[in-house]
């Protein structure tokens, strides 16, 4: 063992052991750094979550919503555009199409159902590209990295899914897998 030497204030020297404390052994300190860094990132992690939420909420709302006008073609004869609106109701997808004409013809066009946690909070997109050239847009949906392609039928006056054929010329159009 070793002996510590202390002088006193008043002179004299007290003579006592020193005995190796726990607290001092290099493998506590660095379990404890470890779990300092772990909730430090548990903490971050919680923040920026939070963060982006409230982002997406100012920019999206909730539910996550979008919204776009555009001519495809039917329902605009006074000059008024197509209305669309996309929705993420608690993970199941709806884009509502409005025509320019008669407002109380609303055509739904179901898209895909969100699974994960916090899917509720991915917001969606709407872009308006003509994806098969037949000279009128499709109505693209873009979700949590994925891409959902409508394809606009303007002598129906209403929007169908697309085809495997199509897919392939819609992937170079966009640019991705729709």
């Amino acid at each position: 063992m070793a002996v510590m030497r202390r002088e006193l204030p008043s002179g004299t020297v007290r003579m006592r052991e020193h005995r190796p404390s726990m607290w001092n052994h290099p493998l506590l300190t660095a379990l404890l750094g470890a779990i300092a860094v772990l909730v430090a990132y548990q903490l971050l992690s919680g923040a920026m979550f939070w963060a982006r939420v409230k982002v997406d909420d100012i920019r999206y709302g909730y539910p996550r919503s979008y919204q776009i006008d555009g001519f495809v073609g039917f329902g605009e004869s006074n000059g008024t555009p197509t209305h669309f609106v996309a929705l993420n109701l608690h993970r199941q997808i709806v884009v509502l199409v409005t025509s320019g004409d008669d407002p109380s013809h609303t055509i739904t066009l179901k898209g895909p159902y969100l699974f994960g946690s916090d899917e509720e909070y991915s917001p969606v997109t709407l872009r308006l590209v003509d994806v098969n050239g037949d000279g009128y847009p499709d109505v693209v949906l873009g979700v949590d990295h994925q891409q959902v392609v409508w394809i606009d039928q303007a002598r129906q006056g209403s929007f169908r899914p697309i085809s495997p054929q199509e897919r392939m010329a819609a992937t170079q159009v966009l640019g991705g897998a729709p």
